[in-house]
């Protein structure tokens, strides 16, 4: 309206001039200016701007002081009826609480007083805990989230005892007094039951049964705390298809995107995470527990931690390397049971995981080779090697062995130890990896010329291995030598042939010799000397030879005239 004044040319009163009296210019500004009306609006703005800088001030000046007091002071949170103190974290610019919709780490601790996660069903069925990362993450990020992780994991496991203490009913006090004050059954049967139904809220239960386990003085405590402990981790505690995640192996860099800005989702994960590394110490140190049962006194305790060894192998992927290694360490115990046990539990763990040979044989191998490693240890593991079952797809494993084998066959013969129990049970190793192998002959040529020499300086026994080794070298290569069936016609009248173990397959050897041989007279005397032979043997090796016999006329029609020049047959 002011604005207006100037106006001469304004209409008043619906366009006619003489309808009241014009006012003269400048009056109505006189007028107004005359109020004061323009002096008021000006103190009110001046009030206004001293108002809000005296409230600037006063806000700085608070958020000076609460920078001053975090400081220098923690950070205390009130959990139910206990304190749970939490380390001094300085703040600096940029670092510790970004916004959100920037899309940075978030590090802030927030006070529940519901539960993030539910008990009740398999820790590891949760989608959270199969989230992996396949990089190495940030040093500081993980660090800042595992403790952000541990004050979540304390809370949790804090609101969860609380609601336990709050609950009424006979059963709940039941549990308190028996995990309390029970029987050493009742106690670990109690353990057990709050366990399964919340592992993740519930591990100060398994520290418990490790310590238990480590208790000196009793040994019906420690084998009972064996067992439980055990069913807990092959039922409830440890996943099937994979080994247990550290903390830092976990998708920190993408935490706040897979975990759609839901502050809920984000923490539910560093309590699970946090929960499998503290689980996966837990299990570490029972392996260690283990181990030292593996060395008590007793037999029993001994062979019962070797059981509980060879079970988590069989069905858990966690802890495998350390667990095989104590078990083939145990081939060279003192105590031949606890040596021929632990050689027991490797085949059944190979019968049961046919694709860890190599890995068995490789630590097997590395046992044979340890420095001041006794005999007998190294004859236990040689006959565990020598009984593997090989397939033609497993012809590096077979060519690796018969490597072995022949390096302590070398070592034997410059001991001068031809006889020895070893030695026998390398020659059946060779015998057995032999026909699966390639690449392998020039190794063996090596030693053909030694196994002659020895061939008759040993007992009936090693004498066969070595003469069947012998024929599958020169059968393999369609060379088999005058010298070799000159070895083997002399073996016929040898002693030994009588009260030998090998007599089975000695006949077997000596049929797949002459049906080999194509020189029908050597044959001949082969059947001759061999008639011979069973005069002085005992019915059952008898029945063996003529059945050989019979069934070499019928590959060689041409040793009928034998029967014929004798009258046996027409």
């Amino acid at each position: 309206m002011l604005a207006g004044l100037e106006d001469i040319e304004e209409i008043v009163d619906g366009g006619k001039k003489g309808g009241i009296d014009d006012l003269e210019e400048g009056e109505l500004k006189a007028f107004i200016e005359k109020l004061g009306v323009q002096k008021i609006v000006k103190e009110i703005t001046a009030q206004e701007a001293v108002a809000e800088e005296h409230m600037e001030e006063e806000t700085n000046h608070s958020l000076e002081e609460k920078k001053v007091k975090k400081s220098k002071k923690k950070d205390t949170i009130q959990v139910g009826k206990e304190k749970v103190k939490t380390k001094t974290v300085e703040k600096k610019e940029g670092s510790i609480f970004p916004l959100k919709n920037k899309g940075k780490h978030v590090y802030e601790f927030s006070e529940r007083s519901m539960l993030l996660l539910k008990p009740g069903g398999k820790w590891y069925d949760h989608d959270y805990t199969k989230e992996f990362a396949a990089k190495p993450q940030n040093e500081e990020d993980v660090g800042r989230y595992k403790t952000l992780a541990e004050k979540l994991y304390e809370h949790e496991v804090n609101l969860y005892k609380n609601k336990k203490e709050l609950q009424k009913g006979a059963n709940t006090r039941w549990m308190k007094t028996v995990v309390s004050a029970g029987t050493l059954a009742d106690r670990m049967a109690a353990m057990t039951v709050l366990i399964q139904d919340a592992p993740v809220h519930t591990l100060h239960f398994v520290e418990n049964l490790i310590n238990l386990l480590r208790k000196k003085g009793s040994k019906r405590q420690n084998l009972m705390a064996l067992d439980t402990f055990k069913d807990l981790v092959l039922s409830d505690l440890l996943p099937d298809s994979r080994k247990l995640h550290t903390f830092a192996q976990h998708e920190f860099d993408k935490l706040e995107e897979i975990s759609s800005g839901n502050k809920d989702a984000r923490d539910r994960r560093l309590i699970l995470w946090f929960f499998e590394e503290r689980l996966k110490q837990l299990v570490s140190e029972f392996v260690k527990v283990l181990d030292m049962l593996t060395h008590d006194n007793l037999i029993a305790t001994k062979a019962k931690a070797l059981n509980v060894v060879s079970e988590l192998l069989c069905n858990k992927p966690e802890e495998e390397k350390t667990l095989l290694s104590l078990l083939v360490n145990k081939l060279g115990d003192p105590q031949y049971r606890v040596a021929t046990k632990a050689s027991y539990l490797l085949e059944m763990l190979l019968n049961k995981h046919p694709n860890m040979k190599v890995v068995v044989c490789l630590e097997v191998e590395r046992l044979l080779y340890r420095p001041n490693i006794s005999e007998k240890a190294q004859y236990y593991g040689i006959c565990f090697l020598n009984q593997i079952m090989f397939s033609h797809e497993e012809s590096d494993l077979a060519n690796q062995l018969i490597t072995v084998y022949f390096s302590f066959f070398r070592a034997c013969i410059k001991k001068k130890e031809i006889d020895s129990k070893i030695l026998r049970a390398l020659l059946t190793g060779v015998n057995r990896a032999y026909p699966f192998a390639d690449l392998v002959n020039e190794e063996v040529k090596k030693q053909l010329d030694t196994l002659f020499k020895i061939l008759h300086a040993v007992n009936f026994n090693t004498s066969v291995q070595i003469l069947m080794l012998l024929f599958q070298v020169m059968d393999s290569q369609q060379t088999v030598s005058h010298r070799y069936y000159a070895a083997l016609y002399r073996k016929l009248l040898d002693p030994g042939l009588a009260q030998g173990s090998k007599q089975t397959m000695f006949l077997n050897l000596l049929y797949k010799s002459l049906k080999a041989d194509v020189a029908l007279k050597r044959v001949k005397a082969f059947v001759k000397r061999l008639l011979q032979v069973t005069c002085c043997q005992k019915p059952t090796f008898i029945c063996g030879a003529l059945y050989l016999i019979s069934e070499i006329i019928k590959l060689k029609p041409g040793l009928r005239v034998l029967l014929e020049e004798n009258g046996v047959c027409t």
